[in-house]
């Protein structure tokens, strides 16, 4: 029997207190779903934990770790033969910043939740239109 590979990736996007808007990213036409809006993140290498692969990508992808208030498991998405698995996270920092991009993204946009950018990834999608996680966000908002 073939022993199954199993891919892991982790993702996240802010929430600015002073602003209640999300960061969202363009990803590169260099990247897999090119051009599509999505989280900043990407694989989980071996023997890391979802939360130092994030702040590993976060310093490649926008060159530092931003102020966290709190980090938040938003949504784990696991594919239906479990050879993936994508951990995405909600962190809370105080105000918008400007991140600084390398060549997996193009671009950056701070918006309003639930008034996304098109087009969204696909994963992304499943996710941020999904009633509850939205209202998971919200709730991360409140004073």
């Amino acid at each position: 029997k073939r022993e199954l590979i199993m891919y892991k990736a982790v993702g996240t996007t802010f929430v600015a207190q002073n602003t209640k808007r999300m960061l969202l990213n363009l990803r590169s036409k260099r990247v897999s779903y090119p051009n599509t809006w999505s989280f900043w993140g990407g694989k989980i290498e071996k023997g890391e934990q979802p939360i130092d692969a994030l702040r590993r990508e976060l310093t490649e992808e926008i060159g530092f770790v931003p102020a966290m208030e709190k980090l938040n498991p938003l949504d784990t998405f696991k594919s239906p033969d479990n050879g993936f698995i994508y951990y995405t996270y909600v962190i809370v920092t105080p105000k918008e910043f400007i991140p600084t991009l390398n060549d997996e993204s193009s671009g950056y946009a701070w918006v309003d939740i639930g008034k996304w950018p098109k087009p969204l990834h696909s994963g992304a999608k499943i996710t941020l239109t999904s009633k509850k996680n939205i209202a998971k966000i919200k709730k991360l908002c409140l004073p």
